[in-house]
């Protein structure tokens, strides 16, 4: 009885470790142990004024433009499995072509749609013309742009998106991540859920544009063009609104919220925030 009574307490003790290290590769990803990398480079003539697209589900997208009049590509594509020689059997199925389309060029990921204890992740780090406009999206994943002087409409679930010395209209849209815009020049629709947006206008913007900045949980920096001209809507929730510009205040004065007028009034600027404070300079 008394060996029964081990040889049953040590099944037991097996069967919960089993559980738990079975647990444990669940919730830590042990069923990718294997990882492979790999790097494509192309080029595909891109001219100025065109339109450049792309979309990833799992990576990251950056884009320099530069006065050429190409599109020079690298991507990065990651592969995970449960071992080394399952990722490479995973890379070897995935690619990735640029398209030629009527108005520009698309970065096309081909890639099994079905994977089970496997994935794929595919950054991109794109050299472009400067006057092209883009259309971005990725999922899980930043998005930088730099030097472009075309429309930008780029969007992210789960990342940052940064762009510098743009002068196009700019719409940039993450869920859980910041929006920075340093140096820009054009227009700007910029939203997030969960993170703060910053937007700084270049010393050569024009004084009268339309801007739209929107976030839930984060502050918004807004500094204005030269000689700015715009209605004025800001208001936060749980925050405060300072303004360094002199506003005609139209209504009744808040903290919490500010309408008014600055300069004669060309533009548009709206700014609001459900947690966080709104600063405009």
């Amino acid at each position: 009885m008394k060996d029964r009574h081990i040889t049953k307490m040590s099944l037991g003790c097996l069967l919960c470790l089993f559980v738990l290290v079975t647990g444990c590769c669940l919730n830590l990803g042990c069923a990718m142990l294997g990882k492979y990398e790999r790097t494509v480079e192309l080029s595909a003539p891109l001219s100025p004024g065109s339109t450049f697209a792309a979309k990833t589900h799992n990576g990251s997208i950056t884009i320099h433009g530069a006065d050429v009049a190409e599109c020079s590509l690298t991507a990065k594509i990651v592969t995970r499995a449960g071992t080394d020689e399952e990722a490479q059997e995973l890379s070897d199925q995935v690619s990735v072509t640029l398209v030629p389309s009527d108005n520009g060029l698309t970065a096309k990921i081909d890639q099994p749609t079905r994977l089970t204890n496997k994935s794929v992740s595919v950054s991109y780090d794109i050299q472009i013309p400067n006057q092209t406009n883009l259309e971005l999206i990725t999922h899980n994943g930043a998005v930088r742009i730099a030097d472009i002087t075309g429309d930008i409409n780029a969007t992210t679930h789960n990342g940052k998106v940064s762009t510098e010395n743009s002068s196009g209209t700019a719409v940039l849209t993450t869920h859980n991540g910041s929006v920075n815009c340093q140096n820009i020049s054009g227009d700007a629709r910029l939203h997030t859920h969960n993170g703060g947006v910053d937007a700084v206008y270049s010393e050569t913007a024009p004084s009268v544009c339309d801007v739209s900045i929107e976030t839930y949980n984060g502050g918004i920096g807004f500094t204005s063009p030269p000689n700015f001209s715009a209605r004025v809507d800001a208001s936060t929730h749980n925050g405060s609104v300072h303004t360094d510009l002199p506003i005609t205040v139209a209504g009744k004065v808040s903290k919490r919220k500010l309408t008014g007028t600055i300069g004669t009034a060309e533009g548009k600027l709206y700014l609001e925030t459900h947690n966080g404070s709104i600063k405009i300079r």
